[in-house]
Parts: structure tokens; sequence; C-alpha cells
């Protein structure tokens, strides 16, 4: 019996020995080398030299197609003059509206550049870093010219109003028809579409970032815009969450452009509102 004991007390000090050389942490050169594999999105862009933008060239002046189907705009050269501070190249991904942070989260493209504003990215997911600040934008409303009807946003009351879906008016307007009760929202793919069922007198009013409306309303007579904002958004970079140092990179390539008159250069190209 004693040497039964002494069999089963040898047997399980064996085991506990290697259970513990199994749930040991790894040696210090183990360990070295686990940081050392690890990547980052800023490593894996510098790397390859190249930062891949998830737009969606459908909201002139931030971003369109021109004759010759290049994509063009704010959005694009502001892309353009990061990179230049980063020091890759910039290679813009056209993506829909509605797959830019699913895109982003499947590794698609690196950042998203596309007029977007925080509320719209979390909206998508809570998984996502943001620049700072690189754009403040107005939402106002569009009517057709001869409509004397609305002066104001309270105007709005008992009319319908046309917007894009996922976008920052749409909580602006939906806020607003809280105490300013409309007729109807109606929610399109594109703003674009909106402003077309406005022309045709399906709706009232259109909702939009004041950029946008000012390119609508440039070569368009039959509009006008109501110059009383819904709501003023910031317009960010979106990364994904825990890319800080990204983040860190696209912060100091913002400012930099903003210091050395870049930022004015194409803010007065593309968004100077007259």
């Amino acid at each position: 019996m004693k040497k039964l004991k002494k069999s089963l007390a040898l047997v399980l000090s064996t085991m506990l020995c290697i259970g513990a050389v199994g749930c040991s942490a790894p040696k210090e050169g183990e360990k070295s080398e686990s940081k050392e594999s690890k990547s980052t999105a800023w490593n894996t862009i510098k790397d390859k030299g190249e930062l891949v933008v998830g737009m969606c060239p459908e909201y002139p002046p931030f971003s369109t197609r021109n004759e010759a189907g290049d994509v063009e705009g704010f959005d694009a050269d502001f892309a353009k003059a990061l990179g230049e501070e980063l020091g890759v190249k910039v290679t813009i991904k056209d993506t829909p509206w509605e797959g830019l942070v699913a895109g982003l989260q499947k590794g698609d493209h690196d950042v998203i550049i596309s007029a977007m504003s925080p509320q719209e990215a979390t909206s998508a997911s809570q998984n996502v870093n943001m620049s700072n600040p690189y754009y403040e934008l107005s939402d106002i409303i569009i009517v057709q010219k001869d409509n004397n009807d609305i002066k104001s946003k309270e105007d709005l009351k008992g009319k319908t109003v046309g917007l894009q879906a996922t976008s920052s008016c749409e909580v602006a307007i939906e806020e607003l028809n809280k105490t300013t009760k409309l007729k109807d929202i109606r929610k399109y793919n594109r703003t674009q579409e909106a402003v077309l069922d406005l022309q045709n007198g399906r709706i009232d009013a259109v909702a939009a970032g004041i950029a946008f409306a000012a390119s609508q309303i440039k070569d368009n007579d039959a509009l006008k815009i109501i110059n009383d904002p819904i709501q003023k958004c910031d317009l960010v970079v979106v990364m994904n969450k825990g890319e800080d140092e990204l983040t860190s990179k696209i912060n100091d390539a913002i400012s930099a452009i903003k210091e050395n008159g870049k930022y004015d250069e194409l803010v007065k190209k593309w968004l100077d509102i007259k």
C-alpha cells in the first residue's frame, strides 16, 4: 500500500510539472519575437508605400467622377495631399456609401475619406477610430426657386422632406420632426435622387450639406438654398478601432497641410461657396 501511494504521488508530481511548463509565460526571446511579428495598419501602409482610401464618388464637390471617369473633388485632392505628407501614394477605391465602413473592417481599404461625419461612422459601427475634424459642414434645405412658403427649417411643418438614408441629415431631420411636425420624411439611396424628386414636384424640400447643395444649384436656376442650417457637423477620416499610430499619422498630416497652405488652396478650389 505504501509503495502504491508513493507511485501515485510520483505520477501526480510529474503531471503537475508538465502542466506548469505548458502554462508558463513565453521566454523572453519568444515574447519579443511575438511583438516584432505584430503588424499595424500604419506599418503595412509604410511598407507597401500605398494608402488605399475608401470613397463614394457620388457627392460633389467632395467626390465625383469627371467626364474622363476619374474621381475628383475636395476629398480626392485632400487624400492625395495627406499621402504626400505621409510619403506614400494614394489609391482611391470606389465604394458604395453603405459599404464604406464594412469595407474598412474587411481590409478592402485602409481609411475612409468620403465627407463622413463621426455620427455617420459610428452609426455603422462603434469599432472605428476617427481623425481630428478636417472640415465643418452645415446641413441646409433645398427647395424649388418659386417656393415662397419655406423660408426657414420651421416652415417644413406639414411638408415632405427628402434626404439620403444613413446621412447626417437623417438624424437631424428626425430630431427636427419631434418639434416641427413634418408630413413625411422620404429616404433615398443618394441625395441626387431626392433632388430629382424635388425638381419633379414629388417632395417639398431636400436636406443636404451646403457644399453639395451649392454644387446642385450652380447650374440649375430651378432650385435655391434656404440659408437656415439644420445642424453643423464635422467631417473626419475614419480608420479601424485600435489603429492609434495610423490615426496619429493622419492627424499630423492634416495639421501639416493646414500649416503649409495646401488645405486653404483645396477649400478655395472646391468649397468656395458663393
